[in-house]
């Protein structure tokens, strides 16, 4: 892969992709290809310069890229590169920046071409609403970026990917096997999302802004939630975030058993667990 033609191809031009895209202008000196499958989404792209050249045409952005980023739901990557993993150079790197590794890896590990490389990333950011119009180049910076190569990725095409993690902005980078990433996630956003979620199931009747403060926005934003994408998430993450549902679920119901049971130090004792071990992974 030499440096004057280094080429991307990023896969899905919505929200993550087109952001992704904007964010990586400059980098390398790469030309920018990007695909998706609504058309209308592509002229919009190319005229806003988010890509150098936006096509429906898969296989023509499969065959150019020497990095190919999916940013697609994950159920659409094997149907993608089993049409297609034929194209893909040689010495090529697939990506993708889904948010369950270990399930996706297994699907797409026979599909790739010897001589491809896989090394999967999942960036820590988002917005709450999804497509092209809301994408933006600083969506990434400041954010947590996590790189889940495997046993067969090679080191230069994880350094390729530290790389782009930089170049986009993100300021907290972590190598981890797709498994452990997995675990963890469960726990920093799958759970965290469900939490939201139920917050908002049953909201109070006679809910009004006066009501609202900080903690009322922190703890629901993230319930205004892609639907379709969160279902595939957690129903392809189920056994790990199941765990951590049922912990806290636990959790919620030995504090609601000192309440009815006006057990104040035993809940006094759960309250300050919970702000010590805040406070511990802050500082971590």
């Amino acid at each position: 892969m030499s440096e004057e033609k280094f080429t991307i191809g990023i896969v899905g031009l919505g929200l993550m992709g087109a952001s992704l895209a904007y964010a990586l202008r400059g980098f390398r000196s790469a030309r920018l290809l990007g695909t998706d499958a609504d058309n209308l989404v592509c002229r919009r792209a190319e005229a806003a310069g988010a890509v150098h050249r936006a096509t429906d045409d898969t296989r023509e952005v499969v065959a150019a890229a020497d990095l190919l980023v999916f940013c697609v739901y994950a159920h659409h990557i094997p149907a993608i590169l089993a049409e297609h993993a034929r194209h893909l150079k040689p010495g090529a790197v697939v990506s993708d920046i889904c948010g369950v590794k270990t399930p996706l890896y297994a699907a797409i590990a026979p599909l790739l071409p010897e001589g491809v490389d896989y090394v999967g990333v999942h960036p820590m950011a988002g917005k709450e609403r999804d497509g092209f119009e809301n994408a933006e180049a600083g969506l990434y910076r400041g954010s947590g970026f996590l790189i889940t190569p495997t046993a067969r990725s090679s080191p230069q095409s994880v350094e390729l990917m530290k790389a782009l993690a930089r170049h986009i902005g993100a300021s907290r980078l972590q190598v981890t096997s797709p498994e452990a990433h997995d675990a963890l996630i469960a726990y920093t956003s799958d759970l965290m999302h469900i939490a939201a979620a139920g917050l908002c199931v049953h909201p109070h009747p006679a809910i009004h802004p006066a009501f609202t403060a900080g903690a009322f926005r922190d703890c629901t934003r993230v319930a205004d939630i892609n639907a379709d994408a969160w279902t595939e998430l957690l129903m392809d993450n189920r056994a790990h975030t199941t765990a951590s549902l049922e912990q806290y679920i636990a959790d919620l119901t030995t504090i609601r058993d000192a309440l009815a049971a006006q057990d104040k130090p035993a809940l006094r004792a759960l309250l300050q667990t919970a702000g010590e071990n805040k406070r511990e992974m802050l500082q971590r």
